[in-house]
């Protein structure tokens, strides 16, 4: 009978509290090793993260590795080995108009990433939270313009912030991310349409690979995955949609799971 570690082609990992270990602010060497050592094996191995691509360069965890592709903006965008564009999917104009509008008649702070990285308010929390996750505060504090690409668009209220102005738009929904983060993403798009793109770009089942991740907005892709791995440290609502719970990622533990399951 063939092994899980057989029908599994390809390994995907959420950056932040996963790959990137905010305790200790570094990727752990053994996760290097154990992801280089995976790749060698013949596995395809990707990040798979909420932030857009400029913020995952921010943590320099394209060094010393090459992935295989990169998913960013928790689906919304998918690159291949030469962080190359394959597939796209965002809000058009008229949805960021209203988007914007409605942020800026209740004074909530938007954080922007896209063609530029700004704030649409000078907001100390906003900065607190981006700084917590090593993410560089944006010089620029303004209005969104027409001729700005928007590849992800956040929060910083808190999960019990009443945001069902925004549900006016039918193709939006609200998704929590890391912290206090709420993301607004295109209904329809998460991680795993992101995975079904790239998987679809390797030639490979939709559905063969494993995934690692700490946040809700990880639900998609672990419960698609044929092993999905839970981070101990990670939000405990994503632990029923998890095959195993591995350690926390302050702990050697992406290279101590990869081992168990006889991927390395």
């Amino acid at each position: 009978m063939e092994k899980l570690h057989q029908k599994i082609k390809a390994i995907f990992l959420d950056i932040d509290g996963t790959f990137f270990d905010h305790v200790t602010n570094q990727i752990l060497p053994s996760s290097m090793e154990a992801i280089q050592k995976a790749k060698e094996n013949g596995y395809k191995i990707a990040l798979c993260s909420g932030r857009p691509l400029k913020m995952a360069q921010e943590l320099c965890v394209f060094n010393d590795i090459e992935w295989d592709g990169f998913i960013g903006s928790a689906g919304n965008t998918v690159y291949d080995e030469h962080l190359n564009l394959i597939r796209k999917n965002g809000f058009t104009n008229q949805e960021l108009q209203t988007i914007f509008a409605i942020a800026h008649q209740k004074h909530l702070c938007l954080y922007v990433n896209g063609s530029h990285a700004f704030l649409t308010e000078d907001d100390s929390k906003a900065k607190e939270v981006l700084a917590r996750f090593h993410v560089q505060i944006p010089n620029q504090i303004r209005p969104w313009k027409p001729e700005d690409s928007v590849e992800m668009i956040s929060l910083f209220e808190g999960y019990d912030y009443d945001y069902s102005d925004f549900l006016c738009i039918p193709s939006l929904r609200l998704q929590k991310s890391s912290g206090c983060i709420v993301d607004l993403i295109k209904e329809g798009v998460n991680k795993y349409t992101g995975i079904r793109s790239m998987m679809h770009y390797w030639g490979l089942h939709e559905n063969d690979y494993m995934a690692f991740g700490d946040s809700l907005n990880d639900k998609e892709m672990l419960q698609n995955a044929k092993l999905a791995i839970a981070m101990r440290n990670g939000d405990t609502s994503l632990f029923p949609y998890a095959d195993f719970i591995c350690d926390a990622s302050y702990q050697d533990s992406i290279q101590k799971t990869l081992q168990q399951f006889q991927f390395i």
